[in-house]
C-alpha cells in the first residue's frame, strides 16, 4: 500500500548568481568568524599573501560593504554550502530581529525564533511559541531544505529584575530588548563585560521557571497535548503561514512550494511484524495493558512480602491503598497478587509508622533492626512520600532518596508513591492503571520476569549507556554498562561519572570479558546516549583487541529525548498523522527514524491513553571495516532497538525509547543522591524501576 508521509521540511533554491561576500583577516568591528574549512578555496584570488594553511579564521561581513573589507564573489555550491548556510542563518536572525522579534540560538546552534502569544492581562507573565529553523542540504530531498519545528512553549515575567527582591536567586535566563541573557553568566572577555554593563534591569523580564514560580507563588499548569503530532503541525502551519509564506522571506529563502516535502517511498521501511510480538507464561501478545493479567507474567517472583512506610498522618490512606493492592478495583485491576500471580502477603506488624516528616531515617533505620526479616522472602517496601520530586526543598526531595539507600542495604527493594499525587485520585478511575504499573515495577524489582521477547535466541552483547543531568550539581552522571543478551535478559549494569573516561571503557571491557567467559558471541553493540567520539571508543578497541575478539562491534547513537526537530507525518491515518508503530525512516547517511508507540493498525478508533510518542533518531557506526555494508545487519539493529523499547517494566505503555537507554538514565539519577556506592550484590536486580 502507498503511504503518503511527509517531513516538516520546506524546499528552496540555491541562488543562481554568485554572492558577494566581504573578508579581512583581521577581526574589524562587528563581523562574523568563519572557521578554515569554510573559508572559500579561491580566497587567495582576493588575498594573495596568505597561507591558508597557517589561518584558523577569516572574518566576514557577509553582504555588507564595510571599511577595512574585501569583496569577494562567491558561487553558491557543493564547496561552499557550510558558508552559505551561515549567511542565511545570520539572514534569519536579522530579518526576524527586525520584524520586533526575539531570536536566539537553540541548543544545536539553529535559529530560534519566539512568537508572542495572545497574553492574558490578568496573568502575571508573557507567553511566547517557540520555533527553531533548520538549514540542511539534500538530506532527504533533491534540494535545499528547511526544518520547521515548534519548540513548545516560555513564559517571561512582566515584573523586571529591578523590582524583584527575594526571589532574585531563582532567576537564570531573562529578556532584554529582544536579547535572552544568562543571568548568572561569568564575565571573563571585555565583549562579556562590555554587554553585562549594557543591560538595564528595568527593561529587563525574568524567564520563569519551575523554582521561581513556586518563589512567587505563580501557579503553571502543565498543559499535555492529546496527540503532540496535531499540535505541532498546528503550530508550525500557523508559523509558516504567518511568517514564511511571505514575500519577505522568501527573498532570503526562496522557497520552491508552500507545501511540507513528502517522504519518498524508497525512504521508508517497517521492523517485520513479529518483532512486535512478546512472551508470556501462556502464550504470546503485543499489549500488555491487555494481556499481562490473562496470559500472566513469563517468570512469577520468588515468595514475597509487603509492609509500608509513612507518615503517621497517612494512615487512613495507606488502609485505602493497601485494601486496592490486595482486593484489587475492578475489571482491570484484579489485586497486586493476581497480577504477580503469587498469593499477596503482607505483614502489618512490620510496617513503620513514623512521626518526624523532616527526617524519617532514625525510626526506619531502629525498625529495620527490630524487624525479623525471613530470608527465605524477598521483602519490598512501599514508601509513602509525602514530598513530590519536584519539592521546591531540596532537603525535602533527598529523604527519598535516603529512605531507598537505607533499604537497599538491607536487601529490600522499595515502591515510592507520591502521597499528594495519589491522595488525589484514589478513587478515581484512573487509578486502576497506576496500580498496574506499580505492580508491574515491583514485579520486576522482585526477580519476577513480566515477559520476554519473541525472538531466536542468538549470541550477542548489547550494551546500554545513558545519561542525567543533575540540575542541583549541574553533571552529567552516566549509569553504563547495562549488558543485555539479545532477548532482553539483562545481565549486570555499572554507575559512575561521566568524566570518568577510563571507567567508562573498563566497564564496557568488563561486560565483554564476563560475557566471553561464558558464551562466544557473534557480535557486539553499544546503545550510546550521545555521539561516541574517538576517545571514547579507542580505549573499547584496543580492550576488545586485547581479548583477541574478532567480531564486529556496532555503535548506535539513540536520541533518549523526544526527536522534535524533524518529524513525519501519516497524511492518511484519519487526521491523527501518527505513523504506525515500527515504521522507520532513513534520513541520512546510516541515520534512521524510528517510530514506537502503541499504534498497529489502520483503524480510527485509537485511545489517546496510549500516547502519541515522537520517533527517536539513531544513527548507526562501525569501526569494524565492512561491518555496515549488509542492509539486512542495519535492519536487524534497527529492529533490535524496537524491540528493546518494549522491555520497559516500568509501565505497561509501549515506550519510544529502548531500555539500554532508559535504564542506565534511571540508575544515573538515584545514584548521586546516594551517600555510599550502589551496593554490589544489587548491580544485577532492577531496583531502581
Amino acid at each position: 500500500m502507498k503511504q503518503d508521509y511527509s517531513f516538516n521540511i520546506l524546499n528552496f533554491k540555491l541562488p543562481k548568481q554568485p554572492l558577494t561576500f566581504y573578508f579581512s583577516i583581521e577581526e574589524i568591528g562587528e563581523c562574523h568568524p568563519v572557521y578554515k574549512t569554510k573559508i572559500p578555496k579561491d580566497i587567495n584570488n582576493t588575498f594573495p599573501n596568505i597561507e591558508l594553511k597557517n589561518v584558523i579564521n577569516m572574518y566576514t561581513t557577509f553582504d555588507i560593504p564595510t571599511e577595512g573589507f574585501k569583496p569577494h564573489s562567491i558561487e553558491v555550491n557543493k564547496f561552499n554550502e557550510r558558508l552559505y548556510k551561515q549567511y542565511l542563518k545570520f539572514k534569519l536572525k536579522q530579518h526576524f530581529v527586525s520584524k520586533g522579534l526575539v531570536v536566539v540560538k537553540n541548543f544545536v546552534g539553529d535559529q530560534q525564533v519566539w512568537l508572542p502569544a495572545k497574553n492574558d492581562k490578568n496573568l502575571p507573565y508573557n507567553q511566547y511559541y517557540k520555533f527553531s529553523l533548520k538549514i540542511q542540504f539534500n538530506k532527504v530531498s533533491k534540494y535545499p531544505e528547511l526544518v520547521v519545528s515548534y519548540d513548545g512553549g516560555t513564559k517571561a515575567l512582566k515584573t523586571p529584575i529591578s523590582n524583584i527582591v527575594n526571589e532574585i536567586a531563582y532567576i537564570k535566563k531573562a529578556i532584554c530588548n529582544q536579547k535572552v541573557f544568562n543571568y548568572k553568566m561569568t564575565v571573563e572577555s571585555d565583549a562579556q563585560q562590555e554587554f553585562w554593563n549594557s543591560i538595564n534591569f528595568e527593561e529587563s523580564y525574568p524567564i520563569l521557571n519551575r523554582q521561581l514560580a513556586n518563589a512567587l507563588n505563580i501557579e503553571i499548569k502543565a498543559v499535555k497535548p492529546p496527540n503532540k503530532y496535531k499540535t505541532f503541525m498546528e503550530y508550525i502551519n500557523g508559523f509558516a503561514k504567518s511568517q514564511l509564506f511571505k514575500d519577505d522571506f522568501k527573498a532570503i529563502v526562496p522557497l520552491i512550494a508552500e507545501k511540507w516535502v513528502k517522504v519518498p517511498e524508497h525512504r521508508i521501511d517497517y521492523v517485520h511484524p513479529e518483532m512486535n510480538l512478546l512472551q508470556y507464561r501462556n502464550g504470546y501478545g503485543r499489549m500488555p495493558q491487555m494481556e499481562m493479567v490473562s496470559k500472566k507474567c513469563l517468570q512469577r517472583p520468588k515468595r514475597y512480602q509487603i509492609f509500608y512506610i509513612f507518615h503517621e498522618s497517612h494512615k487512613d490512606f495507606v488502609t485505602t491503598l493497601h485494601n486496592q493492592l490486595q482486593s484489587g478495583t475492578g475489571k482491570y485491576y484484579p489485586g497486586l497478587g493476581t497480577f504477580l500471580d503469587m498469593p499477596f502477603h503482607s505483614e502489618s506488624k512490620n510496617a513503620i509508622c513514623y512521626t518526624n516528616i523532616e527526617n524519617p531515617l532514625p525510626t526506619i533505620k531502629q525498625r529495620l533492626e527490630e524487624i525479623p526479616f525471613d530470608e527465605n522472602f524477598s521483602y519490598a517496601a512501599i514508601y509513602i512520600s509525602p514530598y513530590a520530586k519536584n519539592d521546591t526543598n531540596v532537603a525535602n526531595r533527598k529523604i527519598y532518596y535516603k529512605v531507598k539507600e537505607e533499604l537497599l542495604k538491607n536487601n529490600i527493594i522499595s515502591q515510592a508513591i507520591d502521597y499528594e499525587k495519589m491522595a488525589d485520585k484514589l478513587n478515581d478511575t484512573t487509578q486502576q492503571f497506576t496500580l498496574s504499573n506499580i505492580s508491574l515495577a515491583l514485579l520486576a524489582k522482585l526477580q519476577g520476569i513480566p515477559w520476554k521477547l519473541k525472538t531466536p535466541d542468538k549470541k550477542e552483547l548489547i550494551i546500554g549507556i545513558g545519561a542525567f543531568k543533575n540540575v542541583d550539581e549541574g553533571i552529567n552522571y552516566i549509569g553504563s554498562a547495562f549488558s543485555f543478551q539479545n532477548n532482553g535478559t539483562f545481565n549486570r549494569f555499572e554507575y559512575f561519572k561521566d568524566y570518568q573516561t577510563v571507567d567508562l571503557a573498563g566497564s564496557i571491557t568488563k561486560a565483554i570479558r564476563a560475557f566471553y567467559a561464558i558464551s562466544h558471541s557473534d557480535k557486539v553493540v553499544i546503545h550510546f546516549y550521545k555521539e561516541m567520539s574517538f576517545e571514547d571508543l579507542k580505549p573499547i578497541l584496543k580492550a576488545m583487541d586485547k581479548l583477541n575478539l574478532e567480531v564486529p562491534l556496532y555503535i548506535l547513537n539513540i536520541n533518549k529525548t523526544d526527536s522534535e526537530d524533524l518529524i513525519a507525518i501519516d497524511n492518511d491515518w484519519h487526521g491523527n498523522l501518527m505513523p504506525k508503530s515500527g515504521t522507520f525512516i532513513r534520513i541520512g547517511n546510516n541515520q534512521y527514524l524510528l517510530f514506537n508507540n502503541s499504534r498497529h493498525t489502520n483503524d480510527k478508533f485509537f485511545n489517546d491513553r496510549e500516547g502519541y510518542p515522537f520517533p527517536i533518531k539513531i544513527g548507526i557506526s562501525s569501526p569494524t571495516e565492512g561491518a555496515l555494508d549488509d542492509n539486512i545487519v542495519i535492519k536487524g539493529l534497527i529492529e533490535q532497538v524496537y524491540q528493546f523499547s518494549r522491555l520497559y517494566w516500568k509501565s505497561l505503555k509501549q515506550q519510544n525509547t529502548p531500555i539500554t537507554i532508559k535504564y542506565p538514565e534511571m540508575v544515573a539519577q538515584i545514584a548521586p543522591n546516594f551517600d555510599g556506592n550502589i551496593p554490589e550484590d544489587t548491580k544485577d536486580k532492577l531496583w531502581f524501576l
